[in-house]
């Protein structure tokens, strides 16, 4: 999905506006709901997709895959880099469907995500919530929302990311921002070992 330009609305909202020096579109928040609801009722997972290299969808950015979890981010971003893990199996329980050693490698993915985050974008307090629905979106998975530095404290916490406004980053800077993601990831996957002696 193209961003919109400078004046224009992105399809489906109700409108875009300018905060902080970046393009801001607003969600229209009934017709989200009702298609992330049908696709529910139709028994489409958009996260399975998206964990499937063979049909992973373009609304959403891929950064990361490993064995265990994908790294998305989500089309209407509330901050700056924010971004879901979730794990690649449909799973519907964020504890329940996992063992212990899986739960905790998803963790640990998790910890890996956040040090990440903090370390490209300026991050005065990361956000982790677990959100999901049985009637929405079924499939387990965590928000990571780095929360800026100065913002006032009315609109930290659930204000951050609780509110129809999102950023529109241009495909572009996403990509750039979903590539340094998955470099990350990635190499703290696999540190680099110290020169033989």
């Amino acid at each position: 999905m193209e961003p919109p330009s400078a004046s224009a609305q992105r399809p489906g909202t109700l409108g875009a506006s300018t905060v902080v020096g970046r393009q801001t579109g607003t969600i229209d928040a009934n017709a989200y709901m009702a298609r992330i609801q049908a696709e529910n009722a139709a028994g489409q997972c958009f996260i399975c997709e998206l964990a499937d290299e063979q049909t992973t969808r373009t609304r959403e950015t891929v950064a990361y895959r490993d064995e265990y979890c994908i790294v998305f981010f989500p089309p209407y971003p509330r901050l700056y880099a924010y971004c879901l893990l979730a794990p690649r199996r449909h799973a519907t329980n964020v504890v329940s469907d996992f063992t212990e050693d899986d739960y905790l490698a998803l963790q640990l993915r998790v910890h890996r995500l956040g040090r990440v985050l903090t370390e490209i974008t300026p991050t005065e307090r990361l956000y982790v919530f677990s959100f999901g629905s049985m009637q929405g979106v079924a499939h387990v998975h965590w928000h990571l929302a780095p929360l800026p530095p100065g913002t006032p404290f009315r609109e930290q916490q659930f204000a951050a990311v609780d509110k129809l406004d999102y950023l529109v980053i241009e495909k572009a800077e996403l990509d750039e921002l979903a590539q340094r993601v998955g470099a990350g990831m990635a190499a703290l996957a696999h540190p680099t070992i110290g020169p033989s002696s």
